[in-house]
């Protein structure tokens, strides 16, 4: 019986050590393909569309049309996109899971930090509510020193999606702005030069506006580096949560080391309890027993 007792107290012991360790909660793993998927399907879209009319453009050409066929040409059509949704949700789902492994290791942190700091802050002793309303206030304040911008509500404006999105994916705004900015001056020329000097004077126009952009979105960068990314406070009020069950599972950790303690020492107890009456001698035999439980 004592030896299915132990049996079951490990048991929850490693339970609550899988719950509190892991680095990628299950109950967020629809936040991360969510965010995946819309990922993928931006890039798809963006690369999608000039793949598409790269080849009804092609298509204009004779000679075009003799060496492919429809299969063919659908697939030069599709492929691109296909490749980029795969590819970049893939790469997205891995970021993300790192993003969610650090915010993790933050409140495990986070919650150390809060209990440290009002151990020390605290001179007297604090009913269960006190307590709680100041872990919750701390955690609070962790939160809003992480680098984020809190903005009230449960979903952000559009504005504040898409300076995320460019913070998150410079290049892709990079592209999404060059590649048609390329395309508005090659054809903005009308044909009314050769097409020698239409591809030189788009080239020197095009680097340009692509350095320009690029200046732009570094600098923007660097200011969103500064004041950190938008979250709603739905959130932040998610990281707090996080941060409670990370301070539970400490707590549960500590009471279940000390009940194996405890069932340890009782044993021991019993033992020589056992050994006394028995005759023999327990000094040494016990000393090496407490040092092995150890």
């Amino acid at each position: 019986r004592k030896k299915k007792n132990y049996k079951q107290t490990t048991n929850t012991r490693q339970l609550v050590r899988n719950r509190s360790m892991s680095l990628t909660p299950k109950h967020r793993e629809s936040e991360i393909t969510t965010t995946a998927f819309q990922d993928a399907m931006t890039t798809a879209v963006m690369i999608g569309i000039p793949s598409i009319g790269a080849v009804l453009l092609a298509s204009r050409s004779p000679k075009f049309m003799k060496i492919t066929n429809a299969s063919s040409r659908t697939a030069l059509a599709i492929m691109p996109p296909m490749f980029s949704f795969a590819f970049t949700g893939e790469m997205k789902m891995q970021h993300r899971m790192h993003e969610v492994a650090q915010e993790t290791e933050h409140a495990k942190a986070s919650a150390a930090w809060a209990e440290k700091r009002l151990l020390e802050t605290s001179k007297q002793t604090l009913s269960q509510k006190e307590t709680e309303a100041q872990l919750t206030d701390l955690y609070k304040q962790s939160v809003q020193e992480s680098g984020v911008r809190i903005v009230p509500g449960d979903s952000l404006s559009v504005g504040h999606k898409m300076a995320n999105f460019c913070y998150e994916n410079p290049l892709k705004v990079l592209a999404g702005v060059g590649i048609p900015s390329f395309a508005y001056i090659f054809y903005g020329q009308g044909g009314q030069q050769s097409l020698q000097m239409q591809l030189l004077h788009t080239r020197v126009m095009g680097q340009f506006s692509v350095i320009l952009g690029l200046l732009s979105i570094m600098g923007f960068k660097a200011w969103m580096d500064v004041n950190g990314k938008y979250i709603t406070e739905f959130e932040a009020d998610m990281r707090v949560e996080e941060m409670r069950r990370m301070r539970e599972g400490l707590v549960a950790r500590l009471e279940l080391g000390k009940k194996e303690r405890e069932a340890q020492k009782t044993l021991l107890e019993e033992a020589h309890i056992r050994d006394v009456a028995a005759g023999v001698d327990t000094s040494k035999k016990h000393s090496v027993a407490a040092i092995d439980s150890i």
